[in-house]
């Protein structure tokens, strides 16, 4: 394989045990769990049986943030409280061996008025952007000591304005990475990867699922997305790859999709 291949947790098989074995069903290098459903939670899972299972089947571990970490907050509060649980996360993390941290970087609210939309980061763009440098300086060195990589991922938003300036700067920082979801690409009108290849050395990981023109999470080569473009850059960037399908039906056609176009 030129790359590692992967696949995310899915709802429908909340048990890691599970999980393992479609992983080796479909002869894959990693999963990657999901901090949405609380099954994958710190405080739920045990990072030694994390770390064991690795070890005992050859698989690694990719771990995805909650949608709704937002550590660009402009109450203090709700800021800290996202900041300690990424906190906790890496340190349970180190001990599991996770090999990516997924993240979100959220755009905030938006006021819709008469005649516009009015972000509220925007209006505040000063004070939304220091906090994103300060939560990812401190974050960073941590990840490093945890033998974690922290990828942003684009979620529909790299191509705010606002949002791709704060990109800019944290691009600034050591240890600051990114995640390509390339059906979010597609769904923004591919406008997003504008600021990924802005910073393509920064790319480190990559979601790949397809955009039929109405959603996203779809089988590979079943829309508009160049899937074999992603899998050329990934294959010359060396990043992971995970085919972000949701339902195992769905997952095992889009692996044998995606393997047909290696």
């Amino acid at each position: 394989m030129p790359f590692a291949l992967g696949m995310p947790a899915l709802i429908e098989i909340p048990a890691l045990n599970d999980l393992i074995d479609l992983c080796q069903e479909l002869e894959l290098s990693f999963i990657e769990l999901n901090m949405n459903m609380p099954e994958n939670c710190p405080e739920e899972l045990d990072p030694l049986e994390v770390r064991d299972a690795s070890r005992s089947y050859g698989i690694e571990f990719t771990l995805h943030s909650p949608d709704e970490l937002d550590l660009g907050s402009l109450h203090p509060t709700v800021r800290e409280g996202h900041l300690e649980a990424m906190r906790e996360v890496l340190g349970w993390s180190a001990q599991a061996g996770i090999k990516v941290l997924n993240m979100h970087l959220s755009p905030g609210i938006y006021f819709t008025l008469p005649d516009q939309k009015v972000w509220i980061y925007e209006r505040y763009e000063d004070q939304f952007a220091t906090n994103l440098w300060l939560a990812y300086r401190e974050l960073l060195p941590l990840a490093k000591a945890s033998k974690v990589e922290i990828c942003t991922e684009n979620v529909n938003n790299f191509d705010i304005p606002f949002v791709s300036r704060a990109i800019d700067e944290l691009c600034t920082l050591d240890g600051f990475n990114m995640t390509w979801d390339v059906g979010h690409d597609a769904r923004s009108g591919f406008r997003e990867r504008e600021t990924l290849l802005r910073h393509k050395g920064r790319i480190r990981h990559m979601h790949l699922h397809d955009y039929n023109g109405k959603s996203d999470h779809q089988v590979p080569g079943s829309g508009i997305v160049d899937i074999p473009e992603m899998l050329d850059f990934a294959r010359r960037m060396d990043i992971r790859v995970l085919v972000e399908t949701k339902t195992p039906s769905s997952l095992k056609e889009s692996v044998r999709s995606v393997r047909s176009m290696l």
